[in-house]
């Protein structure tokens, strides 16, 4: 475990894993879902792609060499405001997701040395919209030093997204939103009681009576990282397209019945970012390809191979 101050006052907890520093060809930074953990994803081993285990030799890589130890990804993993030991969060603002996109573009700053390195932004749920802004944010300050002629920083440059179980967003968020603001109303203790729900794709599989992660939220952070996810929602579909613009996206999605990350979502996220590559599971079984498919991903990213095209 380390911690990354990324602005002052505010430390992120952060985990790694693959080569240290710049010896990696890529990059990956990596943000959990609403309430829950570090720990919690590795729990659940459903994206887990920083696993070893999930760069197996029959994926067909990009380069040659793209599934050696020395050609995996530097994953950096973090607790997001609010969350685990990262700094808590009292203003419902700095939980909104345009704040934790921020968070999470100050945070892949602070880490990437290297400008040849690949950056690569992810992840689940929250940290899936936490990516969206942070490229949105990215992409609108290259064009603003774009129109006033300023010298581009590689540096800046994110290389792709990866997006897994994407939220309600639009049509969809206003019922979550309600019950964000109810579980609010209950207050932490109840919530951390009752705790979290198995997911719905461990249904009718040998995993099912396994017990769900522990809530990863802080208990001082709770109302405003509850609150700012309550506020929250997705641009409207002209904006995503703008926030993925050209950068290769690939966007993991289930149609389980899970209601807070629906088949809808990945749907209308198709639609608005055309470019996308989107993929929708129906089964635990096409889940569990998910981390040899992202690292397959960042492996063409890695070998300057364009990914598109829905699926």
């Amino acid at each position: 475990m380390g911690f990354e101050t990324i602005r002052p006052g505010v430390t992120l907890e952060t985990r790694e894993h693959g080569p240290p520093g710049a010896a990696a060809p890529a990059l990956v930074v990596w943000g959990h879902g609403l309430c829950n953990s570090l720990d919690g994803e590795d729990q659940e081993r459903l994206w887990d792609f920083w696993n070893p285990r999930a760069r197996p030799s029959g994926v067909v890589a990009a380069t040659p060499d793209a599934h050696t130890s020395d050609r995996a990804p530097r994953v950096v993993r973090y607790a997001a405001r609010g969350h685990g030991a990262s700094s808590p969060a009292s203003d419902p603002a700095e939980c909104a997701w345009p704040a934790l996109g921020d968070d999470m573009l100050e945070l892949a700053r602070a880490l990437r040395r290297d400008a040849s390195q690949r950056l690569v932004l992810g992840g689940a749920s929250m940290g899936s919209a936490s990516a969206l802004f942070a490229s949105l944010r990215a992409n609108r300050e290259r064009s603003a030093r774009r129109a006033a002629s300023e010298t581009l920083d590689e540096e800046d440059e994110i290389s792709g997204l990866v997006l897994v179980i994407l939220p309600t967003f639009h049509e969809t968020r206003a019922r979550r939103s309600g019950r964000i603001a109810a579980a609010v109303d209950r207050g932490f203790s109840a919530f951390a009681e009752r705790g979290k729900k198995m997911r719905p794709i461990f249904e009718g599989t040998d995993r099912e009576r396994e017990a769900p992660p522990a809530v990863g939220v802080r208990a001082d952070s709770f109302e405003a990282v509850m609150r700012g996810s309550a506020a929250s929602d997705l641009p409207a579909a002209e904006t995503i397209a703008e926030a993925v613009g050209d950068v290769p996206t690939l966007a993991l999605c289930w149609d389980c019945g899970d209601a807070t990350h629906p088949e809808s979502s990945a749907r209308a996220f198709a639609a608005a970012a055309k470019g996308a590559r989107v993929h929708v599971a129906k089964t635990l079984e096409e889940v569990e390809k998910w981390p040899g498919m992202i690292n397959a991903f960042v492996d063409e990213i890695v070998g300057k191979r364009g990914v598109g095209g829905n699926e």
